[in-house]
């Protein structure tokens, strides 16, 4: 929670204590609902039963001090209905916060369950891109050892070869680590984002899908584009789920070119915001509303559940971002993601 909405709830609990301590002031302390109210979002259940308790004793103490020894009156129902409200408020919140809590975690279940799916269907794909490196890490092996085992070796060709085996182990290192990371179950890490590189990253594990289908992809970037905030698995995650739905989507034209273009450029139409458009050159969104494709269980596919686009959506707005799809002109489609550029404070 931050400083600042600490700084006014006490703030609150303090007017309102001093209110309290006037007479015929005492109905004021349901006011301490709304200091509940306005921490409900920010803290833990626990943080907020505490918050409760507080208030609960603030206002215990304010009438213990303006009406000690006072006759029993109509001030003490008015005490009683305060405490109750607050109790009842604070007791509400913290139940509406679990629930939340516990939605929010069955979506990164999801999220991340659909990653597992994802791998899979690629299965064939990561085997091909990893067999590729080792491959050639074999091949460069046999030629630099028979470059040592000339009558006179040759130094530089055989370290050459060595260079190359490093250079192939690493690329094999890096997909396999990519990989790790998409099979990970981790609540979102945001941290600054190069989206380029990151785009880079997830063609990477797609390449041979694309090859195999004969799909060309063009990336269109604008130059020195700021940085993101957001989690690189949750991001990479839009990316992917889009750039499969492309790729499913022309798997089945036969006329014209297979293409999908990404272009990446700052919003013109909202400040700070990086846009992300992804267009095929496929049959686009034939009986579908655009507006709908990001319901749960909304597909287009036979062996669809139709959940990747929705947890597209929920990604894009945990990020503070949106995503829209619709058909281009003159056909194929487009998905554009929205995210808010990293803000820089001095």
């Amino acid at each position: 929670m931050g400083r600042w909405y600490w700084l006014i709830a006490a703030i609150m609990s303090v007017v309102i204590f001093a209110i309290t301590l006037f007479p015929s002031h005492n109905a004021f302390g349901v006011l301490y609902v709304l200091v509940v109210v306005l921490v409900a979002d920010r803290c833990t259940p626990r943080r907020l039963h505490i918050v409760g308790g507080v208030c609960v004793a603030l206002e215990c103490t304010s009438f213990a001090i303006r009406h000690y020894g006072a006759p029993f009156d109509g001030q003490y129902a008015r005490l009683a209905l305060s405490l109750i409200a607050t109790i009842v408020v604070t007791i509400l919140a913290a139940r509406n916060r679990q629930a939340r809590d516990a939605l929010a975690e069955q979506a990164r279940l999801l999220a991340h369950a659909d990653r597992i799916a994802t791998l899979g269907h690629l299965t064939a794909s990561i085997a091909h891109e990893v067999n590729q490196p080792l491959s050639a890490i074999a091949t460069f092996a046999q030629s630099g050892g028979r470059w040592l085992r000339r009558d006179r070796p040759d130094l530089p060709e055989a370290l050459a070869c060595f260079d190359q085996i490093k250079a192939s182990s690493r690329r094999a290192a890096a997909i396999i680590s990519r990989v790790r990371d998409l099979t990970r179950k981790a609540p979102l890490a945001h941290a600054r984002l190069d989206l380029p590189a990151l785009i880079e990253d997830t063609l990477l594990l797609l390449r041979s899908e694309l090859a195999t289908r004969g799909i060309d992809v063009r990336r269109h970037a604008a130059p020195n584009l700021p940085a993101i905030i957001g989690d690189r698995i949750a991001i990479q995650q839009i990316v992917m789920n889009v750039m499969l739905n492309a790729i499913q989507a022309l798997e089945t034209m036969t006329d014209h070119r297979r293409l999908i273009t990404l272009t990446l450029a700052e919003d013109e139409a909202k400040h700070r915001t990086i846009r992300l458009q992804i267009q095929d050159s496929g049959p686009g969104f034939l009986h579908l509303d655009p507006d709908h494709l990001f319901a749960p269980f909304i597909t287009t596919r036979a062996s669809g559940m139709g959940m990747g686009l929705a947890i597209c959506r929920t990604i894009a707005l945990s990020h503070g971002g949106t995503i829209e799809a619709r058909n281009a002109t003159p056909r194929g489609a487009v998905v554009t993601v929205r995210l808010p550029v990293l803000e820089i404070t001095s």
